[in-house]
């Protein structure tokens, strides 16, 4: 029997599968639920054709490139989430069941609203559209108020656009409806970038000032709590935008400002550190990246005239990915010449742990707070952390846990054998006396 036809049908049918998956991914938003604009297409042609106009609302809420590379996609995706529900939830209210409700796209966060009655039938207006908006921003007020991550409620924007869409029987009717679209998602952004515009500025400003203040973290000796070292970590100016150091590094690295910024932090660090008590080391956080750049020859002499040298300990943040891992080998060996030793932050969370490990090496693990947390409740983080000390333990690496906060979880930490730790159970960081 000849087997050849029925592959080849097969290979055909596969492909015609992974066409139908790709379509299907990009008319229609995990997130959300919802279609995609695009989806709509047809029936936006037929309505605007037969009723001759449309009114169209275009919502957007939160801002991806400040909320999700911070706090991540699945926190991004609630909010994306508790927004739908709040549209949805004014269907049969102030918006009609025959209104048309579709995302921007799969990777947006603008929402569209095409109607062409009021919630009475009667025919809508510009009025009744800014009606619409205005009800809507009260319920983002509320998702605001309500929303259970505290970091991101501040982050929240709400930006909206609205029109009447007239037909034009000398414009293809699908142009027209892309063009309202577009303009609509112009005029909404608009003063978004605005205002990314004057934070630009504004963080220009910050670096060319030296407007950020240092605290030191301490890390304790779990067994005897004598000191370790200390963390430092960046603050920007207070009750600014700026003040969170998450928004100064994620804005920062979206606006190439992020070696100015870092090599600021890393310089009043080690400055800071010659007013600190005795200690005997100094964690230092650093973008993989931007090693070449920041330690070199005159980073060591800075380091060497301000008695330094052996304290400090770079410490990598995994939250960024590292592109090519041979010529970043190349870089930490280079490093480690110097005698600097390297810690690696967010360990158990962030881009390929393991695979960071196995190429860098490092000397100290930093266990990640959020599998530190109830860790003494938790069998699964429990598991986990046992796994590391072990693992730790057979590359002759040192774990260090972040975010301790209560007995509970110390007492477990130190029966399974972490020796260094720090946390708010112990002390709030220390502010610089620079």
């Amino acid at each position: 029997m000849d087997i050849w036809p029925i592959i080849k049908m097969n290979n055909e049918f596969q492909k015609i599968q992974a066409e139908w998956y790709r379509l299907r991914a990009s008319l229609y938003d995990r997130a959300s639920g919802l279609p995609t604009v695009y989806a709509l297409f047809e029936e936006l042609r037929k309505s605007l054709e037969k009723e001759k106009f449309l009114g169209v609302i275009y919502l957007a809420i939160g801002d991806e490139p400040r909320i999700e590379p911070v706090f991540g996609w699945e926190i991004y995706d609630e909010l994306i989430k508790q927004f739908t529900i709040c549209v949805l939830g004014e269907v049969g209210k102030s918006i009609p069941h025959s209104a048309l409700i579709a995302i921007s796209s799969t990777s947006g966060d603008g929402f569209f609203i095409f109607l062409t009655k009021t919630i009475s039938g009667a025919m809508v207006n510009k009025e009744y559209l800014e009606s619409v908006v205005k009800k809507m921003d009260e319920k983002v007020q509320k998702i605001k108020c309500e929303f259970p991550y505290e970091d991101v409620k501040e982050r929240i924007d709400f930006n909206y656009s609205f029109s009447m869409l007239h037909f034009d029987p000398m414009v293809r009717t699908e142009r027209l409806i892309y063009q309202t679209i577009e303009e609509l998602k112009y005029a909404a952004h608009f003063k978004e970038k605005l205002r990314e515009r004057n934070l630009y500025v504004r963080l220009q400003q910050i670096i060319q000032q030296k407007d950020i203040s240092i605290v030191y973290q301490p890390i304790y000796n779990l067994r005897d709590n004598s000191l370790f070292g200390y963390e430092a970590l960046a603050r920007g100016p207070k009750g600014s935008y700026f003040e969170d150091p998450d928004t100064i590094f994620s804005f920062a690295a979206k606006s190439n400002l992020m070696r100015s910024i870092e090599e600021l932090c890393i310089n009043k660090a080690i400055v800071g550190a010659k007013n600190l008590p005795y200690f005997p080391h100094l964690f230092i956080n650093v973008t993989p990246i931007l090693i070449p750049q920041l330690i070199d020859e005159k980073f060591m002499a800075k380091l060497i005239s301000l008695n330094l040298k052996d304290k400090i300990i770079l410490e990598i943040t995994e939250r960024f990915a590292i592109p090519d891992y041979a010529m970043y080998r190349q870089i930490i060996v280079r490093t480690k010449g110097y005698g600097i030793k390297i810690a690696l932050d967010d360990v158990g969370i962030g881009y390929s742990t393991l695979e960071r490990i196995s190429e860098i090496m490092p000397d100290y693990l930093k266990y990640d707070r959020t599998l530190v947390r109830e860790i003494d409740k938790n069998l699964v983080r429990q598991e986990l952390a046992r796994s590391f000390v072990d693992f730790a333990h057979k590359i002759n690496a040192t774990i260090i846990a972040e975010g301790i906060e209560n007995e509970g979880e110390l007492k477990f930490l130190k029966d399974i054998g972490i020796l260094y730790g720090q946390g708010f159970l112990f002390s709030q960081p220390i502010p610089c006396l620079v």
